[in-house]
């Protein structure tokens, strides 16, 4: 989020005093993240204790709250769970938007840097993640894999078709989106074959599924002053297979850091790839990747022009930079009749 949200600061303060019993000294703006819908603020209490309060519009997904809450209650100290209000609820609610507030912790981003043994830490507490059980009566609303690439094909034949459309008036990064996209047509359609194709080897597997962050890349990745990493921003979670969440932890190689190994699976312990559904979970990544990008400069309006001309520069990349090269990394390890070049 680079732009901070239309909401007045007075009725952050009035939620929290309301909702929290936390009186703020301080509240103040943090251009982090890249979700458009939300922003994050850094808040002091009164009492010197600093929160992080994130709010977001439009649809709210309950399990980003209530899983990461049930794992810390299970022991998982380095995943980041929300504060309870005063009624014991994870999050609330101020005009449209939903508001949660978390203890701040001091530290870095994982973008700012990972030694090699805080992602072995990552990988022992995601072997940690995968273990647990949920309770019988499961979370309502939590997603489950379905290996279901329709909604992907369906974004994109709307983008085109705007792109298509779009009278001579648009605006320069929406020219520099439609550039790209002409530049990368065949890319675009050859990934969504190849999700089509791997989805329906997938379908017919039985794959075991477990817990995950979805979402685990170094933004994500908190680096905390002591040394400690935590797992933030649960957003994505869902039920899945393990490799859900193997999208940017490098690969396991013979387990060895020296033979060229992710010291994230030195910490996970021995565990043995399903490379077909990581290939696809990192072609997906990359599809959404762009989908979102093109939204973001054919279909916000809220956004400045910087804003959508970074959106851009972001679409280049998702096929032209390291997620792609990642993907591409994992195809060689499936029969090549499963994708398209």
């Amino acid at each position: 989020m680079r732009e901070e949200p239309r909401i007045a600061r007075e009725k952050l303060r009035a939620c929290l005093q309301e909702q929290y019993d936390l009186t703020p000294a301080t509240i103040d703006f943090l251009p982090l993240g890249q979700d458009t819908n939300a922003g994050v603020y850094r808040v002091l209490s009164e009492q010197g204790t600093p929160y992080l309060l994130k709010i977001k519009s439009g649809s709210f997904y309950a399990p980003s709250c209530l899983v990461p809450r049930y794992l810390f209650d299970r022991g998982i100290a380095s995943v980041v769970a929300p504060v309870p209000t005063r009624t014991k609820a994870l999050w609330t609610q101020t005009g449209e938007w939903t508001v949660i507030t978390y203890l701040y912790l001091e530290g870095d981003s994982g973008w700012t840097g990972m030694t090699d043994e805080q992602w072995k830490d990552v990988g022992e507490i995601f072997k940690q993640i995968h273990e647990v059980a949920l309770p019988a009566s499961g979370f309502d609303d939590l997603r489950r894999e379905s290996f279901d690439p329709s909604a992907y094909v369906r974004s994109v034949d709307r983008t085109e078709a705007h792109l298509a459309h779009s009278g001579g008036g648009e605006c320069a990064s929406e020219r520099a989106l439609r550039s790209s996209w002409i530049k990368h047509r065949s890319t675009i359609h050859a990934l969504l074959t190849s999700l089509n194709k791997l989805a329906g080897v997938l379908r017919e597997q039985t794959i075991p599924h477990v817990v995950c962050h979805a979402d685990l890349h170094p933004g994500n990745l908190l680096r905390h002053r002591a040394g400690l990493v935590f797992v933030i921003d649960w957003d994505d979670v869902m039920i899945a297979p393990k490799e859900r969440d193997f999208i940017f932890v490098g690969e396991p190689a013979d387990g060895s850091v020296e033979q060229g190994g992710s010291p994230f699976f030195l910490g996970y312990g021995q565990t043995e790839i399903d490379w077909i559904a990581l290939t696809y979970y990192r072609y997906e990544r990359v599809v959404q990747d762009l989908i979102e990008y093109a939204q973001e400069v054919m279909f916000r309006e809220d956004l400045s022009e910087e804003t959508k001309a970074e959106a851009v520069r972001g679409f280049d990349e998702s096929l032209e930079g390291r997620n792609f090269d990642a993907a591409r990394a994992a195809a060689r390890h499936i029969p090549s009749e499963l994708t398209i070049h």
